[in-house]
């Protein structure tokens, strides 16, 4: 069985040369999407999802809070409305391309407001590869599309 790497069409940044702090900062993020995540039946019955605003002197307030929170929201309002077909391989990439793209807007926040190296290299590994990722997703939905399954537009 072939290792994982060799069977991507890439190379992630975080494979087998990534710190174990780097993986644990991943896998604690990707932990805690999942666990605020609801479901699609939970989402149906759920209440209009609400923020509450934050003041810019409260610490919740900052322009990197803002920013986050604007980049969840879009991304959250993008995966939300992804054009659904009932095709489990067009709706997965069709929902994580808006996924992806909140994750390249919190990381381009994050580098505005940190001056950590590790925290810095992490956002920059994520940008590339997301960016990536997003117009492999692209092509492969391309590729499959006909005329009825629109490709979800966002900006890298």
């Amino acid at each position: 069985m072939k290792a994982i790497d060799e069977r991507l069409p890439f190379q992630p940044v975080l494979g087998g040369n990534a710190s174990p702090m780097s993986k644990t900062l991943l896998l604690a993020l990707a932990l805690a999407f999942a666990g605020a995540s609801l479901t699609s039946a939970e989402a149906q019955d759920a209440p209009a999802h609400q923020h509450a605003t934050m003041s810019p002197a409260t610490p919740g307030g900052s322009p990197y809070a803002q920013a986050t929170a604007a980049a969840m929201e879009t991304m959250h309002a993008g995966m939300m409305s992804a054009p659904v077909t009932g095709d489990p391989d067009h709706d997965f990439l069709s929902q994580m391309i808006p996924h992806h793209q909140g994750a390249i807007d919190m990381a381009k926040a994050v580098l505005g407001s940190t001056e950590d190296p590790a925290i810095r290299n992490l956002a920059q590994s994520i940008i590339t590869e997301q960016t990536y990722e997003i117009t492999l997703m692209r092509s492969m939905l391309a590729a499959s599309a006909d005329t009825t399954k629109p490709v979800p537009e966002t900006t890298p």
